[in-house]
């Protein structure tokens, strides 16, 4: 992928001057580069830039890995999206306004992303942020997913941001605002990429041996499949509600580990998809795009369960009240009622998790390209998604959501 040119000298002089909080940078050098393979990120473009500069003209040089997010700026359904959802609004304000609430609220030793060092939405949509990995933190393969071990993490990690979010947003609604609709926020562009992920579900599974039943069922539902999709994830009138990721698969959270190899820490990075409703619709999503298949198969409640003994710790040791707190069986029977959430997870994000890396693989692509040697035909029929869809149509069949 070309460097955009405005990736430029004077964008980072602009960067380490604001996070510095001095006007006496001077950059020697930078280079940048793809930051991702083609086929692990969809909705914007990431590079990693190695900056060498000086501060207030000493002779200390200095140097540092940074991570640029921006736009996609020729056009097509990734520029749409990211323009129609608001994406580069929301992760400015995450960053600016909505970490240093939630910060101020656990306190300094709680950290759950990498440090952001410039948000800027005019003239070019960008974000430059510490590069996780020169501290140890890497992305595991999306392909294989996480055994329950990193499953608690993630989950003690989101119970900790749910928690806080409830605090911050009785203290200030406002912080919350630009929260309202997530990744599948109802336009267009979303609808057209859900239908053709249904459709794509349908063609692969009516196919399986054993599996048609269920192709059945959801080419029965027809659209009706997309407003349950779209309903489950409304806040309800007297609901609990938390600040959710919104986008938890694979690619989106790092891990760090010690000199033996055991799991030390974890980061969450994108923010672009946040909303503030159920925090069922971060557990639905997680468990249906990044857990092993042993995991689907033997250990989904012991991960609520962990999910909400966690919440409870926090919201604790936080001091809010927990007789405000929906109980273990409201809190469950709210999960079964958001279950096509987790359907509408597996039946978009989870194809393009377990997809190889092709350079065909694109939202426009699922969308438009019908063809068996098209991106969608693969994502949909290749045998890793296949698997996981074995276990989850069941699944989510037995809430109910498919009659």
């Amino acid at each position: 992928m070309l460097v955009p040119i405005w990736i430029s000298r004077q964008l980072f002089e602009n960067c380490l001057k604001t996070f510095f909080n001095t006007n006496c940078i001077e950059i020697l050098s930078y280079a940048s580069k793809d930051a991702v393979d083609v086929g692990e990120n969809y909705t914007s473009d990431l590079f990693r830039t190695k900056v060498t500069f000086r501060i207030d003209k000493s002779n200390k040089v200095e140097e540092l890995s940074v991570i640029v997010k921006c736009g996609n700026e020729e056009g097509g359904v990734k520029e749409d999206m990211a323009k129609k959802l608001h994406l580069f609004e929301k992760e400015a304000e995450m960053y600016s306004r909505t970490f240093p609430a939630i910060y101020e609220i656990l306190g300094k030793y709680y950290t759950l992303s990498a440090k952001c060092l410039y948000t800027a939405i005019e003239p070019h949509r960008v974000i430059v942020m510490e590069d996780l990995t020169t501290s140890g933190f890497n992305v595991l393969p999306r392909h294989i997913g996480f055994d329950l071990e990193h499953c608690f993490m993630v989950v003690e990690k989101m119970a900790q941001m749910h928690s806080a979010s409830v605090i911050m947003y009785e203290k200030d609604p406002s912080l919350v605002k630009h929260y309202a609709e997530g990744l599948y926020a109802d336009n267009q562009i979303v609808r057209d990429w859900v239908a053709a992920g249904y459709k794509g579900l349908v063609d692969a599974c009516s196919r399986w041996p054993g599996y048609e039943k269920f192709g059945y069922k959801l080419q029965a539902l027809g659209d009706e499949a997309l407003e349950r999709g779209f309903q489950a994830q409304k806040r309800k009138l007297g609901g609990f509600h938390v600040l959710n990721h919104g986008d938890l698969w694979v690619n989106n959270m790092m891990f760090s580990y010690g000199d033996e190899g055991e799991l030390e820490d974890m980061r969450f990075v994108d923010f672009q998809m946040n909303i503030f409703t159920s925090p069922a619709i971060d557990l639905h999503y997680f468990i249906a795009t990044s857990t092993k298949i042993e995991v689907k198969l033997e250990c989904i409640e012991i991960i609520l369960d962990h999910y909400y003994a966690q919440l409870l710790a926090n919201l604790a040791k936080l001091q809010y009240s927990l007789e405000r707190v929906p109980t273990r069986e409201q809190f469950k029977k709210d999960y079964n009622y958001r279950a096509f959430f987790g359907l509408m997870g597996a039946a978009t994000v989870l194809a393009f998790v377990k997809a190889s890396n092709r350079a065909d693989a694109s939202f426009e692509n699922i969308i438009k390209d019908e063809s068996k040697e098209g991106f969608r035909y693969h994502a949909y029929n290749n045998e890793r998604y296949r698997k996981h869809m074995e276990h989850l149509l069941p699944y989510y069949d037995s809430f109910g959501i498919l009659d």
